[in-house]
């Protein structure tokens, strides 16, 4: 009886702890699919924009959202997101194009691995930001620049500036290229 209790006690912490499969405070790994971060910032900060501190998905430097450089379309999302999930291969089509502006992806409230698995399926290789509680979206509500902390959330960024947030459906590639154009004056 002794020992059935102890196997049951030992089952239930294995299932316990496993909601992640990724230690607490674990640095981030070093290789993964994502673009290299360090030439989303400026030196200057802009009073528009959240003042929130992101680390490189993969390491290395960590992007301060006020200090966005030129024109940005800034999209969070997680892998646990049907609507993400759908729209990220629109933002990866407007990544590749030769005159795009910068997109920057925000990994919002998700497990890394798991991210990183679905950017690997889906061939995301743009620059990502690592944001598992979700400061971002935090900042954002708080700014008024968003209803909610849902996702996706797309943030349109010109001249240190949110020039549109679009926030509900997923964004198909037509759409997003709408956007791009309307709000932030670039053609691709």
């Amino acid at each position: 009886m002794r020992r059935w209790a102890v196997t049951v006690l030992a089952g239930a912490l294995l299932l316990a702890g496993c909601g992640s499969d990724e230690p607490k405070n674990a640095e981030p790994p070093v290789d993964g699919p994502f673009a290299e971060c360090a030439a989303l910032s400026s030196d200057n900060a802009s009073a528009e924009l959240p003042d929130v501190t992101l680390p490189c998905f993969h390491g290395g430097q960590s992007v301060r959202f006020s200090q966005l450089k030129g024109t940005v379309v800034v999209n969070l999302w997680a892998s646990w997101c049907q609507p993400c999930i759908r729209e990220l291969p629109a933002f990866t089509q407007l990544a590749g194009k030769k005159d795009a502006p910068t997109v920057i992806g925000v990994v919002t409230t998700d497990k890394r691995n798991s991210s990183a698995a679905l950017a690997e399926e889906l061939h995301v290789t743009f620059p990502t930001l690592f944001d598992d509680r979700g400061r971002l979206a935090t900042a954002l509500v708080e700014a008024e620049r968003i209803k909610s902390s849902a996702l996706p959330a797309t943030v349109f960024v010109k001249d240190g500036r949110i020039a549109y947030v679009y926030q509900g459906s997923a964004l198909d590639e037509a759409k997003l290229t709408d956007l791009v154009d309307r709000y932030l004056g670039v053609k691709v």
